[in-house]
């Protein structure tokens, strides 16, 4: 398979390639500038900024699937991963492709789900003092992946991500999160690995908790 991904340079997107890697697929990885870490062979690596058609266009070239792991630095101020995976959808639907996975948040979205109070609180708190437009912007990306008319998109919302090994996650619409919930990025690449070899929460929102 051939997987095109946006959010190479981030810590779960180097663990999705190292997952994906060992699973035996080819890699099409997105970066704003040029990686200063070793990529896999027979990788292809496209440099350029995430509102460029042209460099989106590219990285989805030939992809079977795509996968979106943006987020933001904690000392972010210009929201833009709504616009950008705005753009990834587009550019797939020009392309004819359907099949998007798009990692947020537990506390990213207006529904509910099946979140604690715990994590209801908290998320409160985080967006209080979160700058202005950064939770907003996550809520919209989120809200244009369910909009979006793609066949094959599913949005993941883990908990608190760790660097802990791998390990077995628990999924579903209706899996629980709260406060003491969390998960390892090199467990949730794992699962986006084999959801996308194996769809199972297709036009889904899934909760994500490690076991």
């Amino acid at each position: 398979m051939i997987i095109a991904l946006f959010g190479a340079s981030g810590r779960l997107g180097q663990c999705v390639i190292e997952s994906a890697t060992a699973a035996g697929h080819t890699l099409r990885l997105h970066y704003r500038a040029k990686p200063s870490e070793n990529v896999p062979e027979f990788s292809t690596v496209v440099v350029g900024r995430l509102d460029d058609p042209t460099a989106v266009r590219e990285v989805l070239r030939g992809a079977d699937a795509a996968v979106v792991v943006l987020g933001h630095k904690p000392d972010a101020r210009v929201p833009y991963i709504a616009d950008a995976t705005k753009l990834v959808v587009s550019t797939m639907k020009t392309l004819g492709q359907s099949r998007l996975l798009v990692v947020t948040g537990a506390m990213v979205g207006h529904e509910k789900g099946p979140v604690g109070i715990g994590m209801r609180l908290l998320s409160m708190v985080v967006r209080s003092r979160t700058a202005d437009g950064m939770m907003e912007d996550r809520d919209e990306q989120e809200r244009r992946v369910k909009a979006s008319h793609l066949d094959g998109w599913t949005v993941i919302k883990p908990p608190r991500l760790s660097d802990g090994p791998v390990g077995d996650v628990d999924a579903g619409a209706t899996q629980g999160v709260g406060l003491r919930s969390s998960v390892s990025r090199k467990a949730l690449a794992k699962f986006i690995v084999q959801e996308l070899e194996a769809p199972q929460f297709s036009q889904q929102v899934v909760y994500v908790a490690g076991r």
